[in-house]
């Protein structure tokens, strides 16, 4: 049977306490297009001298079944090297489509469910995430778009991993980022304050303090291609 998910892992800790994934899907897709995807990124942290993003990677796959609503699914591939499965399934809806002449943003939202499992002590835990962002399409088309938002993970465990009381259940992530399209490919850039309030003391990982103790920065990188 399985069993609440307990977190060790360094690794972990970052996927899941730190929302360590850039957004899913900011923009809605037309209605019967597929997409594909890969992410590549992480939380920055200071290494061999230098200050890098961790290549924690992700793959998607979304759909759209309305033009106003999107559905996806997504695998993060890093935490199968530590015999995780961890997968998010969700839908991005467009809640207000702005005059692309102005400058008042549109809007979306996103909710999904991050689940994980232990593959060796069949361990699990689920994550619930709401996200909301404006974004403003530029370009010929409004084929791109930039976009800011912040993204929330819900922790539903009272305890942390050695019986200590969750004192913050709710996780913050403000993002930028902006989405150019070339051709059948789209291109993502994202920059993520990650884990807004959590403190980056006392661990092992030497995460860079751009934003001072209470947070990370993360950098992330994404490509999206459209196959049908």
């Amino acid at each position: 049977m399985l069993r609440k998910f307990r977190i060790s892992s360094l690794v972990l800790i970052c996927l899941v306490l730190l929302s360590c994934s850039p957004s899913r899907f900011v923009r809605t897709i037309p209605k019967g297009q597929t997409q594909l995807s890969g992410t590549l990124g992480g939380p920055m942290q200071n290494l061999f001298g230098m200050t890098i993003p961790t290549p924690y990677t992700s793959i998607a796959v979304g759909h759209g079944l309305k033009d106003d609503l999107t559905l996806f699914g997504g695998l993060h591939t890093t935490a199968l090297l530590f015999k995780t499965l961890q997968l998010d399934i969700g839908a991005t809806k467009r809640l207000y489509q702005a005059d692309s002449s102005g400058f008042i943003p549109s809007l979306s939202s996103s909710f999904s469910i991050n689940s994980l499992v232990d593959l060796n002590e069949g361990e699990y835990d689920i994550y619930p995430q709401i996200d909301l962002n404006a974004y403003w399409s530029f370009g010929k088309g409004n084929k791109h778009f930039f976009y800011l938002g912040i993204a929330t993970w819900t922790d539903l465990q009272p305890l942390k991993a050695h019986g200590e009381i969750q004192e913050i259940s709710v996780l913050f992530n403000p993002h930028l980022g902006t989405n150019l399209a070339l051709n059948k490919w789209n291109l993502t850039l994202e920059y993520k304050v990650l884990g807004l309030g959590q403190s980056n003391q006392d661990v092992v990982v030497n995460y860079a303090k751009w934003h001072g103790e209470r947070s990370v920065p993360g950098i992330f990188v994404g490509f999206a291609k459209t196959i049908n």
